[in-house]
């Protein structure tokens, strides 16, 4: 036990063990130098004190709910001592099923700061990009449209050639700022009363002219009753473009995506069906990362920055969202957001619960 106990000590991340009573069994050495307390006087004592304590360092006090048993899974932690401000990622899982769990507090304050300056990087890049390639855009424009003079087929074909190339290079700037800000915390949302009907329908119409050069027809499905919601309505038209446009680029000719709209007391939920290739059981969990592409989307074109994005922008309005999918029988992007607004009171502890049935 002695030897065991060693190990522990040893370890990087800080490190808690509860019983089933959500008693203290272990804290090692270097959870309790972060906490400046001895770590032999804790085994025995109740969850609820280390909490008590923990809180007084975590900014803001988003700590383990030791009373939530069925709360496992990763989060980060902001941990402030004296002036020194560091992050954690917190880890839980439970042990045998019935006997406890444990909780492990690894410091990712070296990964933050460096991811913090490649957003940084990345950020001023493309505000750089940003401006020349709207002269060149504007400039292909009004060529086109004849100010300049007749141009001849041949420069024509080139000119639209050019002109598809830019607007493919201001998406993806304009996605690339648009997750800079979303890593920072600085994008503002414009909260609104809206009817995400009129919000869903207003995507649909903005991917048709995508749907129809394939033959996939877009049907929007709505429950009766849906309540108003307070959101951004550009955002969230965002979100459900980005999820239409990934529906219809993986989509067989002739097939239909559906956006399906419902609600429950808490939460209005859209979801996009379509009749797709589908995502295997081992790519689920990355598809919302950042310039994660399966091989399929590599053929089909993208940067990969669309659902991650969308990620974002359902996070900032305290939502949630998942996907729902199988090889051959199509996808299920889902994202519920509160009816409540994002910022009122006890929002942020009603979206810390899981919104996933």
């Amino acid at each position: 036990m002695n030897a065991e106990r060693s190990i522990l000590d040893s370890l990087g991340s800080g490190l808690v063990v509860l019983d089933a009573q959500d008693r203290i069994v272990l804290l090692n050495r270097t959870l309790a130098d972060m906490l400046h307390v001895p770590a032999e006087e804790w085994p025995g004592r109740p969850a609820a004190e280390l909490l008590g304590l923990m809180a007084r360092y975590a900014l803001p006090v988003a700590l383990p709910r030791f009373d939530w048993p069925e709360l496992f899974g990763s989060r980060e932690i902001e941990w402030r001592d004296a002036e020194t401000l560091r992050y954690f990622r917190e880890d839980s899982s439970p042990l045998v099923p019935g006997a406890g769990r444990v909780f492990a507090y690894h410091d990712v304050s070296h990964e933050k700061a460096v991811d913090r300056m490649k957003s940084e990087f990345i950020s001023v890049a493309s505000h750089e990009l940003r401006t020349p390639m709207t002269s060149i855009k504007g400039s292909v424009d009004l060529i086109l449209s004849g100010f300049a003079g007749e141009t001849s087929p041949e420069m024509q074909e080139l000119l639209e050639i050019a002109q598809k190339s830019c607007d493919r290079l201001v998406r993806l700037v304009n996605d690339i700022l648009d997750l800079s800000k979303i890593e920072a915390g600085q994008l503002k949302l414009n909260l609104e009363r809206l009817d995400l009907t009129e919000i869903a329908v207003r995507a649909v119409c903005a991917v048709k002219p995508l749907a129809d050069k394939t033959q996939v027809r877009l049907r929007v499905e709505r429950r009766m009753g849906l309540p108003m919601l307070e959101a951004d309505p550009d955002r969230i038209e965002q979100a459900i473009t980005n999820l239409l446009s990934n529906a219809v680029k993986f989509s067989p000719p002739k097939a239909e995506v559906v956006v399906q709209l419902s609600a429950d007391e808490t939460w209005v939920q859209c979801a996009v069906q379509d009749q797709g290739v589908g995502i295997a059981e081992k790519d689920l969990h990355r598809i919302f990362g950042k310039f994660q592409q399966l091989s399929e989307g590599r053929r089909r074109g993208g940067t990969g920055l669309g659902l991650a994005i969308t990620r974002g922008l359902i996070d900032e309005h305290r939502g949630s969202i998942w996907v729902e999918s199988h090889v051959g029988e199509g996808s299920r992007f889902i994202f519920r957001l509160p009816i409540e607004s994002p910022h009122a009171p006890g929002a942020t502890a009603l979206a810390g619960q899981s919104a996933k049935p």
